[in-house]
């Protein structure tokens, strides 16, 4: 049934970019043949805009990178059109965003450390300080023993060294902004899937070598490379095997191993 929805889906996204291209090609030829057509129509403003409205019919507008690229090209395109001198706001209006996420969401990430700190205290043997004695963060990676990742890095990077030996997932989100993920110290029991989110930035997972990783992330001008010198075949470790899913747009994901 799982594996009907996606070809579903991808039947769909493949006919949606399909009309795309015609689009694009008629609008071509319509110009090269001297049909008047507005200046700005092949503008990269533009470009950016078919790019969010594919990436969010995509995915069924369930993400936020389809937010952002049509607002970034919203934005510009007006400036264009209509010459309103906009583009020395743009990074202060961008700022002035990005404080009111944190002003929206700012218990988020508090909550999830706390309540980390608090489930280590509260099951540790107060007497001997067990609760104390956690090992401290490397290279200030913060440790996380959670088996679902939440991250969100907005013009910001991120350091998280997973240490969860039943690790079921999460997902990570990254708008212009960076996250490294280190999972050397971390284990999967069967399969976990790793949602991400990626719009103008990048992420470098560390994985183990004997971890079996799937690929099903798309995008635009984006790229998925396993650097890992022992690559394992999914026939040879079914019981270990990491599915990446998501949206990648003008960003990366690097993925290595020690």
């Amino acid at each position: 049934m799982e594996n009907n929805i996606n070809e579903k889906r991808k039947q769909e996204s493949r006919i949606f970019g399909g009309l795309i291209l015609i689009a694009v090609g008629a609008a071509l030829l319509l110009r090269n043949a001297g049909f008047p057509l507005p200046y700005w129509l092949f503008s990269w403003p533009v470009i950016l805009i078919v790019i969010g409205i594919y990436n969010g019919v995509k995915h069924k507008f369930r993400n936020n990178s389809w937010i952002i690229l049509i607002a970034i090209g919203s934005f510009f395109l007006l400036d264009r059109v209509m010459d309103l001198s906009l583009r020395p706001y743009f990074w202060p209006v961008a700022i002035i965003a990005l404080g009111v996420i944190f002003i929206v969401r700012p218990e988020r990430g508090l909550r999830h450390r706390f309540g980390n700190f608090e489930k280590r205290r509260l099951n540790a043997d107060v007497s001997d300080n067990s609760w104390e004695q956690q090992p401290e963060p490397i290279n200030n990676f913060i440790n996380d023993n959670d088996d679902y990742l939440s991250i969100n890095s907005v013009f910001s990077g991120v350091n998280r060294n997973i240490v969860s030996k039943n690790f079921k997932g999460g997902k990570a989100t990254c708008i212009f902004g960076g996250a490294d993920i280190d999972f050397s110290q971390a284990d999967i029991q069967g399969k976990a899937v790793l949602n991400m989110e990626v719009v103008f930035g990048g992420i470098k997972l560390i994985l183990p070598p004997n971890w079996t990783v799937i690929n099903e992330i798309d995008g635009m001008f984006h790229g998925v490379d396993d650097k890992r010198k022992y690559l394992t075949l999914m026939a040879d470790n079914t019981d270990k095997v990491l599915i990446l899913k998501g949206s990648v747009v003008f960003g990366g994901v690097d993925i290595k191993s020690y």
